[in-house]
């Protein structure tokens, strides 16, 4: 379903007045990348409470999505505009905890977390991950697990293909004791499909954005990893997306960047754009390929390392 979203004079003069009244200059190139971490694979044990989370296909994908920046830069916000329109889009709808589900992680209350599949919710975020806690890829969750988060045997057990670290042993949340807070502009329309009684598979924005209000939001690790969590999706089906963004720079200056066609002043990064389908897929190969070519370099090097024979 496509959502042409009405305008509402109050809220479009705030989204115009906060893109056009930022400085932007072609300086460093602040955004890095898209990271899409595959969070968990649900199994039929995770659907055991389904009478109040709600029904959950046994192998739905978690789908986190961070944003990677340059240490120094901040997510100011992702948006939507007429000619290179926002998109997020499955092959089947996306999960809503009909319990604690929301549209934010913000006000999704740290006393569910360890209830059920509360944390498989599908929400829009700006850094958080649960109400005190803010998101950051597992490879990167050094802490051990939330000590206040503890789930009932059987949820969050399963193991699955690409895997790098189960959600028991790092959980993907950091505890915080201050968040960034999600305003959204234009929005009511799309946010509608992840709200907690709601079921769909598409929403498109071309008018509308979410941001973190301020100077922007930045990564658990600002100095160095600086990824920061703008949304989380759980579906059983394949996962689209198309997502501009706006980040700041040290300097007090924005970037725009967009999936497609760039007005003056934005950049076109084609990573901008996800299929789950080829993305896997592809880091699978390059994870292979790097793994065969350090076995050869180690073959290589052993080769050399062994003594020369000699004739008697």
């Amino acid at each position: 379903m496509r959502i042409r979203l009405r305008p509402v004079k109050y809220a479009y003069s705030n989204l115009l007045l906060f893109f056009f009244s930022v400085q932007f200059l072609a300086a460093q190139d602040g955004l890095e990348g898209i990271i899409v971490e595959k969070y968990y694979v649900s199994a039929e044990a995770d659907n055991k409470g389904s009478m109040i989370s709600g029904d959950l296909p046994v192998g739905s994908t978690t789908y986190r999505i961070y944003v990677d920046l340059k240490p120094g830069y901040r997510f100011q916000a992702a948006y939507g505009a007429p000619n290179h329109a926002l998109s997020f889009e499955s092959t089947a709808p996306f999960f809503n905890h009909i319990d604690a589900g929301t549209t934010h992680p913000n006000i999704l209350p740290e006393r569910t977390l360890g209830k059920d599949i509360s944390l498989l919710d599908s929400w829009l975020s700006v850094g958080a991950a649960g109400e005190n806690h803010l998101g950051v890829l597992k490879r990167y969750d050094n802490d051990r697990p939330d000590g206040y988060i503890l789930w009932p045997g059987g949820f969050f057990m399963n193991h699955f293909e690409g895997e790098d670290y189960a959600i028991r042993d790092r959980d993907g949340l950091q505890r915080a004791d201050k968040l960034p807070f999600p305003t959204f502009y234009q929005m009511d329309s799309a946010l509608y499909y992840l709200g907690s009684s709601t079921k769909g598979n598409k929403f498109t924005v071309d008018n509308g954005a979410w941001a973190c209000m301020g100077k922007g939001s930045n990564g658990v690790d600002s100095l160095t990893t600086n990824t920061v969590l703008i949304a989380q999706l759980t579906t059983a089906g394949d996962l689209r997306f198309h997502i501009n963004l706006l980040i700041g720079a040290p300097n007090g200056t924005s970037q725009k960047y967009v999936w497609t066609k760039p007005d003056m002043g934005e950049w076109e990064r084609d990573y901008l754009s996800f299929d789950s389908n080829t993305y896997f897929s592809q880091k699978k190969e390059k994870i292979e390929k790097e793994e065969k070519e350090n076995q050869s370099k180690e073959k290589t090097k052993t080769k050399k390392q062994q003594p020369k024979s000699t004739a008697p």
